[in-house]
């Protein structure tokens, strides 16, 4: 049995699971203020979504998804590496690199109640072509990239929704139109996000640390 067969034989099976999966990782996502759980979580969710994608593409056009993800996934915990140097341990942790602009408490409450709007419109929400399961997991998707982007101005968190938001957006996609033409562009748009992620990240990292602070630690 080749890998492509293997591939797609496990995505039939857990085609719920992933979904479910996915949703969660999404959710993680915008609600972690812990970079590596929400790189993590990222991780997760690409590859779900090339077994979700390997239901309405060629296998070989899906394991790209995973691949693309993992590669992010790597620049952004490299990037995030160089902002944990011994320079960063001086600043209290409350004012530390990421610096997220709300509370996780918050995030979760904005996610339980993004969860029941979800609830509450799944059933009137239709898409052509595009089975059940599948507009469930686009909706779902959408709900909380676009909930990251509002509560998130820091680069690493709000790009990881930015991305989750591209996810849902391909998988709706290619679920329509099967075309190759598109799963290079959705790939390569997402790799060159990743790169501008990565540098935005460094940036603001780096603005952080130059800032004044005062003999306790914190910006001035």
């Amino acid at each position: 049995m080749s890998l492509s067969d293997l591939f797609r034989q496990l995505s039939l099976l857990i085609g719920l699971p992933a979904v479910a999966l996915a949703g969660g990782a999404a959710a993680v996502i915008v609600i972690a203020r812990d970079w590596r759980l929400a790189l993590f979580a990222y991780a997760v969710l690409s590859v779900m979504l090339a077994l979700l994608l390997s239901q309405v593409i060629p296998t070989e056009w899906a394991l790209l998804q995973a691949i693309v993800g993992g590669l992010n996934a790597v620049m952004f915990y490299l990037s995030a590496r160089q902002l944990r140097g011994p320079a960063f341990r001086a600043i209290p942790w409350e004012a530390r690199w990421p610096q997220v602009s709300s509370l996780s408490s918050f995030r979760a409450l904005a996610v339980g109640l993004a969860a029941v709007t979800f609830f509450a419109v799944r059933e009137s929400v239709t898409l052509p072509v595009v089975s059940p399961l599948f507009r469930d997991a686009i909706l779902w998707l959408g709900f909380v990239a676009l909930l990251g982007l509002a509560l998130h101005e820091e680069p690493l968190h709000a790009g990881l929704s930015l991305l989750t938001f591209l996810g849902g957006f391909q998988l709706l996609l290619l679920s329509l139109t099967r075309r190759q033409v598109f799963v290079t562009l959705g790939m390569a748009g997402q790799l060159m996000l990743g790169l501008a992620i990565s540098y935005l990240v460094i940036s603001r990292g780096l603005a952080a640390l130059d800032a004044p602070h005062d003999q306790a630690g914190w910006p001035t």
